[in-house]
């Protein structure tokens, strides 16, 4: 069986053990690259297994890329970016265009301020 890139709207084929093709995954801030790395288990592809901890991860990926594509998310992307420290404001292309780059993500403070201008990566 053919396995695809999980960004919306990319077709290309990549490796089963992928989340994505290397265009989408270079657009995945490192922060979340690692936690899918971290969560992804050998043969979950496999035996179609994955934790509950790589379903996160891979939803805040692949939220943080529609969200740069300026496409609505869904609403387990937008807790698992959450859930990441990513603040989102609403899940639709006209939320998403209230932010100055239409990015629809942003990172917190640590000391849980919001930033004046978004963070990407």
């Amino acid at each position: 069986m053919e396995h695809t890139c999980h960004a919306r709207g990319c077709n290309k084929t990549c490796k089963p053990q992928l989340l994505m093709c290397y265009k989408h995954w270079c657009m995945v801030p490192q922060k979340l690259r690692n936690a899918v790395y971290e969560h992804y288990r050998e043969g979950q592809c496999d035996d179609k297994d994955p934790s509950e901890e790589w379903h996160i991860a891979a939803n805040a990926a692949i939220g943080y890329v529609a969200a740069l594509d300026g496409q609505p998310l869904r609403m387990d992307e937008v807790n698992a970016l959450i859930s990441y420290g990513y603040e989102t404001y609403g899940t639709g292309p006209e939320e998403l265009k209230k932010w100055p780059s239409g990015l629809g993500v942003r990172k917190r403070l640590k000391d849980g301020t919001k930033p004046d201008t978004e963070v990407v990566g």
